[in-house]
């Protein structure tokens, strides 16, 4: 037996693992494929998996585990051999003892590497440790292809230099048929493992022992031919003394191909290779959300190990609040997981102003940006241009002088925004953040009612209530409209009434209407403000109640 024939494989095997585990950029198209979805989320040292709705726990000791294993059997093939390679003298079987601690300082790196990825992110290593596989894969690939070079030299030398038969013995065959078992018993089980896991350095692993297999698998139809051309003549010797170094070349040739596809596969992993439309795929799902500006997204993806990561950023009209941000950075979260149901997703989104935006949207825009509030907003046009009126908030400890620079700021942020020679009107509206005092007055609220019953437009009036604070009278008013009735109508008549009971009682400070959509059968006025008394009457009591108390 020979040197140079050490690698083999089961190449079904082996382009299973490098297209469907190894290859990051088929990753993607992985999890969505076969009818897996996987959910994973680590805690410690342990991995949940979520298969087609059924959860199972998998101790992240099977990956190191199936490593150790793998170390195990290579130290008892190395010993094996080395034992049988002295006592015959063999020199194929001993450099197939050379060849198994090769194999051996192999599994070591993978043992260490699988220990190294499972260490939970850090600050260091925000993304977690995963990339240790890529590195483990890539290092087997190199010591793959050192073998391969290393055999194909040896072989020339066979084959040109030095032609000799190698020593064909009983022990020859038997170590050559327990190695084949020992690589097929590991090979299966780190392929198994590298699925189970989704581990990219027990893949390469697996792929390294089949490749053994079949280079073991050479090793013995060479021991064959050696054998039958010693008790036969059917075979020339010139074509049995170069047949062990001519399938030594083939193996290493393999070899050589399969260390190029796991060294590809590695390579892209650490430059954090993708499918090539994969962002594609991903913006076109994010422009189709609602209020997302088109031509606005950006999408970056990347693996680490099998955990995809997004980043997300598009831009939406200005004007939006906080919470309606949120539902939007939501949909983009879903949107990408529909792709790739485990994804990390970070969301960005900016606020962008559109060529249809209205004045209004304008200074709800520059206030919210400034972390002032205004309402009571009107923009009228007149011949001499635009007008813009509202109310700002602010606190009411204030001074006027730092209510007015808050103004001026808004101002100032709005002259930006809006056309030239725009007219800004800012009355400053005190804030109270705290409760007021206030309390329930019977002859207050006979006074309001009264007001009502001669005022036409409190037909409509279906609950009254008034209460004195410090500055005066608050009412609050419910009226009931048609359901089809117009908004601006419903407004006019709701201040058309304000104005009729700011007249009748001067010291009303306020006016709330909450319009209601009125019942089928309606009431008649002055049933509906009997029920306004007798509610009236009630509350008296019991304010009074409370201030004998």
């Amino acid at each position: 037996m020979s040197m140079l024939t050490v690698f083999g494989g089961d190449w079904a095997s082996i382009a299973y693992a490098c297209v469907q585990k190894v290859d990051v950029r088929n990753s993607a198209r992985f999890l969505l494929s076969g009818g897996y979805r996987w959910y994973t989320a680590t805690y410690g040292a342990s991995t949940h998996y979520h298969i087609d709705g059924v959860y199972t726990m998998i101790n992240a000791q099977g990956k190191r585990s199936a490593a150790l294993a793998s170390v195990g059997s290579g130290i008892l093939l190395t010993v094996l051999k080395l034992i049988v390679g002295f006592a015959t003298g063999s020199l194929g079987i001993l450099a197939e003892a050379a060849h198994s601690a090769l194999d051996l300082v192999a599994a070591a790196v993978t043992f260490g590497v699988v220990h190294v990825a499972e260490q939970p992110p850090d600050e260091n290593h925000p993304y977690g440790h995963a990339r240790a596989e890529n590195l483990g894969a890539l290092a087997e690939t190199v010591l793959l292809v050192v073998t391969a070079l290393w055999v194909l030299w040896h072989a020339y030398e066979r084959i040109f230099v030095h032609v000799e038969l190698p020593v064909v013995t009983f022990w020859s065959f038997l170590v050559m048929v327990i190695s084949l078992g020992v690589d097929w018993t590991r090979s299966r089980a780190l392929k198994r493992a590298a699925e189970t896991y989704h581990s990219q350095a027990l893949a390469a692993d697996a792929a390294h022992f089949a490749n053994d297999m079949l280079g073991t698998g050479v090793v013995i139809i060479a021991l064959g031919v050696l054998e039958v051309s010693r008790r036969t003549t059917l075979i020339p010797s010139w074509i049995a003394e170069r047949a062990d170094a001519v399938a030594a070349v083939i193996v290493a040739l393999i070899a050589l191909y399969v260390s190029w596809t796991l060294g590809r596969r590695a390579i892209h992993a650490l430059m954090d290779d993708v499918p090539h439309d994969l962002n594609t795929r991903l913006t076109e799902r994010v422009e189709q959300l609602p209020n997302v500006l088109s031509n606005s997204v950006r999408v970056r993806s990347r693996f680490v190990g099998e955990q995809p990561y997004v980043d997300v950023s598009f831009k939406v009209p200005r004007g939006r609040s906080l919470d309606e941000t949120q539902l939007i950075s939501d949909a983009a979260r879903e949107a990408v997981r529909q792709e790739l149901p485990d994804a990390d997703v970070v969301v960005n989104v900016d606020p962008a102003r559109t060529e249809r935006e209205g004045y209004a949207t304008a200074v709800y825009a520059a206030a919210n940006r400034l972390g002032q509030s205004v309402h009571n907003l009107d923009v009228f046009q007149l011949q001499q241009g635009l007008h813009v009126n509202f109310d700002l908030e602010v606190p009411s400890h204030w001074t006027l002088a730092q209510a007015h620079a808050t103004s001026e700021d808004l101002s100032a942020a709005l002259a930006d925004e809006l056309p030239a020679g725009v007219q800004i009107n800012v009355h400053l509206e005190p804030r109270r953040d705290d409760p007021q005092p206030a309390v329930h007055f019977p002859q207050v609220q006979a006074e309001i009612e009264a007001a009502l019953h001669a005022i036409p437009e409190s037909n409509n009036v279906t609950r009254i209530e008034s209460f004195l604070i410090e500055s005066g009278v608050v009412v609050t008013l419910a009226c009931a409209y048609p359901s089809t009735l117009p908004l601006t109508d419903v407004h006019k008549s709701m201040a058309s009434l304000e104005r009729a009971l700011r007249h009748s009682v001067p010291t009303i400070v306020r006016v709330q209407l909450d319009p209601e959509i009125a019942a089928p059968v309606e009431t008649r006025p002055s049933q509906r403000l009997s029920r306004h008394r007798e509610a009236a009457a009630d509350n008296s009591s019991r304010s009074s109640a409370g201030q004998d108390r």
